[in-house]
């Protein structure tokens, strides 16, 4: 009985030894200094809200679909990219939550953005949003694109249908009825 609790407690410690070594490199590996929110606001190209509508992960890298609501600084369109890597040395976002608004401070002119979490992307709260609007001002609503404009064809300028296309729906359905008939007299034989 002794020899089992030390087996146990033995593969206890070995176990909780490899979650600790597994789970230690991915923490110290990223080392930045976040710094104050004006630092992180200056080294931003853009700064935004939007929320997270989809996220995809290859590997440790994730690419969030945002759909963004509130433009600061740069020109996000309304439905744009976030790219955040991971790995060694690289301090992603990781998997951020599907439906939350976020405040993204990210690099880069156009989609997609890139971000980490030394720059200060966080989740949308009132004091975040209050400090970086005092620093940048209100900023403008970032809005959907307008809808696609019809284009109208004038029916005097197309061509009026040939024969051929006038005729084939009478024709097959003079068809149907015939084979239908067909059948209907061998049945009643």
């Amino acid at each position: 009985m002794i020899r089992a609790v030390r087996v146990v407690v033995a593969l206890l410690f070995a176990c909780l030894g490899l979650v600790v070594t597994v789970q230690a490199p991915a923490a110290a590996d990223c080392t930045c200094k976040r710094g104050q929110l004006q630092q992180q606001v200056e080294r931003a190209d853009a700064v935004f809200i939007g929320t997270v509508d989809n996220v995809e992960v290859a590997g440790d890298d994730h690419t969030y679909d945002v759909t963004a609501s509130r433009a600061y600084e740069g020109l996000p369109e309304r439905s744009t990219q976030v790219f955040s890597a991971g790995g060694k040395d690289a301090c992603g976002l990781g998997e951020l939550a599907v439906g939350t608004s976020y405040l993204f401070l990210v690099t880069g002119t156009e989609a997609p953005f890139e971000a980490d979490r030394c720059g200060g992307t966080t989740v949308a709260n009132p004091t975040k949003v209050a400090k970086v609007e005092a620093l940048l001002g209100e900023g403008t609503s970032v809005e959907p694109p307008p809808p696609p404009t019809a284009v109208r064809t004038l029916v005097e300028d197309s061509p009026p249908a040939g024969f051929a296309r006038t005729a084939a729906p009478g024709a097959a359905a003079a068809i149907v009825g015939l084979l239908g008939l067909v059948v209907v007299r061998r049945l009643a034989r």
